[in-house]
């Protein structure tokens, strides 16, 4: 059976693969644990452009740091609002607040200081193509679709044209994240391999030849 070289997805060290069975990705159990820690706290690591928040407690606004973050920085506000609400017995919870669904980009209430999600339809899509995606080139920058489509205004980078916010993903002028260079390929999904682009565009660049695939934008 014929054996290939290749290289751990965390650390970089060579792996010696054999021809039989699934390729192997990380080089030991230590690798594997460490990747999915980081992909399960994604939330707790640095957002990859900074949201400014105001506080609920002092009205402050500060720019946060990691999603979770709902209290300013500076003072005793998360203390005294976690004192306030013991006083009128409401448990721990970090207050309502108003939220924007990173997936569909709809306004909703949110009860929790993780709250990022308006349904469990968009929490399920949007970690579905998380794994999806990791399963090909796992990714050390946190992001989300929707940080992708703002950071480029909306506009498909295929056509120039604009993009709507309101038409599912699967519409043929829905929004969808597009690898400029393949995963395939050996490209990363990270924001600054990423860009927007209509879905028909997306589909109409996946049958192109593979010469024409690997050129980057100007």
């Amino acid at each position: 059976m014929s054996e290939h070289a290749s290289t751990c997805a965390e650390c970089g060290a060579p792996i010696l693969q054999s021809g039989r069975g699934r390729p192997r990705r990380f080089c030991n159990d230590t690798c594997k644990r460490r990747a999915g820690n980081r992909r399960t706290n994604r939330s707790w690591l640095p957002l990859a452009s900074h949201d400014t928040k105001v506080c609920p407690q002092c009205g402050a606004t500060f720019v946060a740091k990691n999603r979770n973050r709902v209290y300013c920085y500076g003072g005793w506000c998360a203390q005294a609002a976690y004192a306030e609400r013991t006083r009128q017995n409401a448990g721990k919870r970090n207050g309502t607040r108003t939220v924007i669904c990173d997936g569909c980009g709809a306004t909703f209430t949110g009860t929790h200081a993780s709250a990022r999600w308006c349904s469990k339809r968009c929490a399920n899509r949007h970690w579905g193509l998380i794994r999806s995606r990791q399963r090909m080139a796992p990714s050390s920058v946190p992001y989300t679709d929707r940080e992708i489509f703002q950071r480029d205004g909306w506009r498909c980078h295929l056509c120039g044209k604009r993009i709507r916010e309101d038409l599912p993903r699967t519409h043929p002028d829905g929004a969808t994240i597009d690898h400029l260079v393949p995963l395939s390929l050996g490209g990363v999904d990270e924001p600054h391999n990423l860009a927007a682009a209509h879905w028909r565009c997306n589909q109409a660049k996946g049958v192109r030849p593979a010469n024409e695939q690997l050129r980057m934008p100007d």
